[in-house]
């Protein structure tokens, strides 16, 4: 995986660079066995040789314009006039992004109308979250009337009597501050009472059943490694998953949070630049167009720690050609403090596995020990990676610390370790994309994360499991049967049923610097499309744990088989009305017709229960039983982050 795209003047620089270094100097780099002494020398020519290189300083409101976002406000008004709900919103997003910082007011005001829109589209809990922006942001007193009555109507909306009451009643008191002609307050005042009293009525008599109304958008994340799993080390495999019990398809195994993520460039136009969830609702940095959010809390989050460093370096970056895998291995770091790495630094790569296992999952010492291959790489991508490293180096030393030789060397040192922890570690996170509610849709990668938990799954070209994304959170589920003390593996590359042995290993090779000998490739599976459907591989029925497959072929005529493996005969016969009643055909179909009705949860059952049936007659490869494997991709897939281009 590369770190840097061709088209950026990353190149052209790293050029002059190489191009100033001599054969003897090269050699001397040749020689250096650390990151820090690499850092050091990359740091030492630029000092000597290049002093005017990367001199730029931060930008701020590059593209924000007052006139250009009272403009969109305006044409959000007109479209809420005609109301068309979701076109005033899109233009009240356009506002938002375009308005420069220190306009609280007029930020206020557009809010405010956007919760009017957002409140006619029936997403209360977003109009909520609008409503109390626009109040911390001073929206005139005078008007507060106006807001607390939709915060009380979204609230009836919702169902949420308690707060509809208190919100009415608040909007009550708030007409006394309001600038409404005498006949207008009174109406207002009249309209408002009448619902305090009929919302009061109305509480009195179902007070005993009344719950509180959850707010989904506030939901919190609940972290989850199932029991079953624990990690085995071999000097080998290093760090790999097994399972202490049996696992059946669609076991859910895994959820969890990235130590860092980013979005990729093509996608930070369209969704949070913290959580990766498509944005809806925008919410904009005050001081760069560079990045959105989907939420208040996310901003804050965002704007709290991460962006303040990397904002207005942004566009820079980006001209550079530093891609998804640079801007990761820099989140990395500024998504923490100076302070914080100078406090671990004695610690890192000295802890052992259990401690590490024990550390929150954005702790750096949780991440630190992933591989990086650096013994394998050879001198010349060494010195590129390392001139990388400076480049991002450069962006931290101009607000995130101050330059000395320890600091530019100690961080500089974690960057050049990111940029080959992400290379080798990091996970797509994807999106399930349709140009139309009826197209199959596509899996597209919107970003990259570094999962501490998941990169220790290793590689399989028939893999155990498969993944899936609601926003940067990873859900891993089970995609066949796996047996107690088996390797639960995931995919790195391509699945043995869509492309040969000799296509998966040379890719593998070549991005993650190992030769691939999974079942799939030690027996040289055939791809899907090359399985033969006139021979059947039964399993050995004559054993208890026998795993064997007896191949059977139409052109055998016996009725008992031998196996070659502990000697003991099958009854094909039994196997075949096994087979039989297992009505393949007939449940597949049924779990494809709840897929295609949405019914995503009960086809994952069905596709889970048909697969543990043929399990117990056939062994793999064959084709109807990586068709259920393929369904509950699907499904999962549709459980994650999703978009239809047109609906």
């Amino acid at each position: 995986m590369e770190f840097c795209e061709e088209q950026g003047f990353f190149h052209q620089d790293y050029e002059n660079f190489r191009s100033a270094i001599s054969d003897d100097e090269f050699r001397g780099f040749y020689r250096c066995k650390t990151d820090h002494e690499r850092v050091l020398f990359v740091n030492k020519v630029i000092a000597e040789q290049f002093n005017d290189l990367w001199q730029f300083k931060r930008q701020f409101d590059l593209g924000k314009s007052l006139p250009e976002a009272l403009e969109h406000k305006e044409q959000g008004n007109k479209a809420f006039q005609y109301e068309k709900w979701s076109a005033a919103v899109k233009c009240y997003n356009k506002a938002c992004h375009l308005l420069p910082q220190e306009n609280d007011l007029e930020m206020s005001l557009i809010v405010a109308n956007r919760s009017a829109a957002l409140f006619h589209l029936n997403k209360y809990e977003h109009a909520l979250q609008d409503i109390e922006l626009a109040l911390e942001l001073k929206y005139p007193q005078d008007m507060h009337y106006k807001l607390m009555e939709r915060k009380a109507r979204c609230y009836f909306g919702m169902k949420d009597l308690p707060n509809a009451f208190e919100y009415y009643t608040k909007t009550y008191d708030s007409l006394q501050y309001s600038n409404l002609s005498p006949e207008k307050r009174e109406k207002w005042i009249k309209d408002t009472q009448k619902m305090i009293i009929d919302l009061e009525l109305r509480i009195a008599n179902v007070r005993k059943y009344l719950e509180p109304v959850k707010n989904s958008l506030m939901k919190k994340f609940e972290p989850y490694v199932d029991k079953s799993l624990y990690f085995d080390c071999t000097e080998t495999e290093g760090r790999f998953a097994r399972t202490r019990i049996d696992l059946r398809p669609n076991h859910v195994l895994l959820r969890q949070l990235p130590h860092a993520a980013v979005v990729t460039g093509e996608f930070c136009e369209s969704h949070c630049d913290h959580c990766c969830r498509r944005v809806e609702i925008l919410f904009s940095c005050p001081r760069c167009m560079d990045v959105i959010y989907c939420s208040s809390e996310c901003q804050k989050t965002a704007q709290d720690s991460y962006h303040r460093f990397e904002c207005g370096f942004l566009p820079y970056l980006k001209n550079s050609g530093a891609n998804v895998v640079a801007m990761l291995a820099l989140r990395i770091v500024t998504q923490k403090s100076l302070d914080y790495f100078v406090e671990i630094k004695d610690e890192l790569g000295s802890l052992g596995s259990e401690e590490v296992d024990r550390l929150p999952v954005d702790d750096y010492r949780r991440i630190y020990n992933f591989v990086t291959h650096s013994e394998g790489r050879d001198t010349e991508e060494s010195l590129k990676w390392a001139f990388m490293a400076a480049l991002l180096n450069t962006v931290l030393s101009l607000g995130y610390f101050y330059r000395s030789r320890y600091l530019d060397s100690y961080i500089g040192t974690l960057l050049l370790h990111n940029l080959q922890v992400v290379t080798f570690n990091s996970h797509e996170i994807s999106e399930l994309q349709r140009k139309s509610p009826r197209d199959t849709g596509i899996s597209v990668c919107i970003g990259a994360g570094l999962y501490p938990t998941l990169v220790l799954f290793n590689h399989s070209c028939d893999p155990g499991i498969t993944r899936y994304f609601i926003g940067s959170a990873v859900f891993v589920r089970t995609v066949r049967n796996i047996p107690a003390g088996s390797v639960v593996a995931e995919n790195y590359g391509q699945l043995f049923v869509r492309a040969p042995r000799h296509e998966r290993r040379k890719s593998l090779k070549k991005l993650y610097k190992f030769d691939c000998y999974c079942q799939a490739c030690y027996e040289d599976w055939p791809t899907f499309f090359d399985m033969n459907p006139s021979v059947v591989r039964f399993r050995c029925a004559a054993t208890e744990g026998c795993e064997n497959g007896l191949i059977y072929t139409e052109r055998l005529d016996q009725n008992v088989m031998k196996c070659e493996k502990c000697n003991g005969i099958t009854d094909v016969n039994n196997s075949f009305r096994s087979l039989k009643d297992t009505c393949l055909l007939q449940r597949y179909q049924e779990a494809t017709q709840l897929y295609e009705q949405r019914e995503y949860e009960r086809a994952l059952s069905k596709y889970a229960a048909l697969m543990t049936s043929m399990d117990e007659v056939l062994v793999k490869p064959y084709r109807e039983y990586h068709l259920c494997q393929q369904g509950i991709r699907r499904c999962s897939l549709e459980l994650g982050n999703k978009h239809t281009e047109r609906v």
